[in-house]
């Protein structure tokens, strides 16, 4: 009998829809995302929406995966669907950011929402090697 440890959390969308992955309060991600140290601007979540565009309605794979990181002041949740395929480089990542009230320790403690966007994942794994990085489950 095997053992999983962890499960990759990673799905095939046979039918990919944009209605899915639509942005919300994005400015206010990519001011938390700068406020981190990434360097994502309004152009790049622009450019990964339309990279993603071109996709509408084939297969796409997505993996799924959470960060709590620590700013100077403040901790977030950073959930993460990076959007792939085997025989392409689409390099699009929806990135949801939610604000912990009083972290204590626990990634179900109290969370406020900021929004999601669509953002280059090579630029925001890049990012997300410079930050403090409390809990994650990729």
């Amino acid at each position: 009998m095997i053992k999983l440890k962890k499960v990759l959390q990673e799905v095939t969308d046979y039918n990919f829809e944009m209605k899915y992955v639509k942005d919300k309060n994005a400015n206010n991600v990519i001011k938390v995302l700068n406020g981190l140290g990434f360097g994502i601007s309004v152009g790049d979540v622009k450019a990964a929406r339309n990279r993603l565009e071109d996709y509408e309605g084939g297969k796409m794979f997505k993996h799924m995966q959470y960060h709590v990181v620590q700013s100077k002041s403040d901790v977030y949740f950073i959930y993460q669907t990076q959007h792939f395929l085997r025989d392409s480089d689409v390099d699009v990542t929806k990135v949801s950011i939610d604000k912990y009230v009083d972290y204590q320790g626990k990634t179900s403690d109290k969370r406020t929402e900021i929004g999601n966007a669509l953002v280059p994942t090579k630029k925001f794994l890049k990012g997300l090697n410079r930050v403090n990085v409390l809990d994650k489950a990729s």
